[in-house]
């Protein structure tokens, strides 16, 4: 009974602790102009897709140099407990067709090899259609990955989306998001007229 006690004893603490870090994190994100926000139904769709299926927990939404962005928290339960992932994401001016470059080989899905060994080495790359892939993956934005490893990304429709694993602190949103517009500053324009859709 003593152990039963102190096991509930344990997840009250725990809920409260992170209640209160979810509100602290609230007030961070509060302090760059980004508003606490219904969770979007195509995020956390994209959520399970890309990792496993769980549930959103908060969403933020704010603006980073003039293009929209959101910030989803979503959680999957995992052997030792619930995994916490979050998505980030900035409008594109068009919709693309889908896209995603990232480290994780157990993603599902048919990988293409580019032009650059060293890229090829380091990343996966899925896209329904080649041409579309090596349109956006030119050499300019091969390079700006290989300077920046750690990023994972996914076009989907409008958004260019980022995950991750972990809970992520607002100074490491920043820098996502300077990576993710480093990403976006480097699609062709053709890219946009030849594949876009407004």
């Amino acid at each position: 009974m003593l152990i039963l006690v102190g096991g509930v004893a344990i997840i009250v603490v725990r809920r409260r602790r992170r209640r209160a870090a979810i509100r602290r994190r609230a007030a961070v994100m509060g302090s760059h102009g980004w508003a606490l926000a219904p969770a979007e139904p195509s995020l956390v769709a994209l959520a399970g897709r890309l990792t496993i299926r769980g549930r959103a927990t908060q969403m933020f939404t704010g603006d980073f140099r003039g293009r929209e962005l959101r910030v989803l928290d979503y959680e999957f339960t995992a052997r030792r407990g619930p995994a916490p992932v979050h998505l980030i994401a900035l409008t594109l001016p068009v919709a693309l067709p889908q896209l995603t470059v990232s480290k994780d080989s157990a993603l599902p899905g048919r990988d293409f090899e580019l032009e650059s060994q060293s890229f090829n080495e380091q990343f996966r790359v899925q896209a329904d259609d080649q041409r579309f892939a090596s349109a956006v993956l030119q050499p300019r934005l091969m390079e700006w990955m290989l300077q920046n490893p750690d990023l994972r990304w996914h076009l989907a429709g409008n958004a260019l989306v980022s995950w991750g694993y972990g809970e992520v602190a607002p100074t490491d949103i920043l820098a996502r998001l300077e990576a993710m517009a480093g990403v976006i500053d480097r699609i062709p324009p053709f890219v946009l007229t030849d594949y876009g859709v407004s």
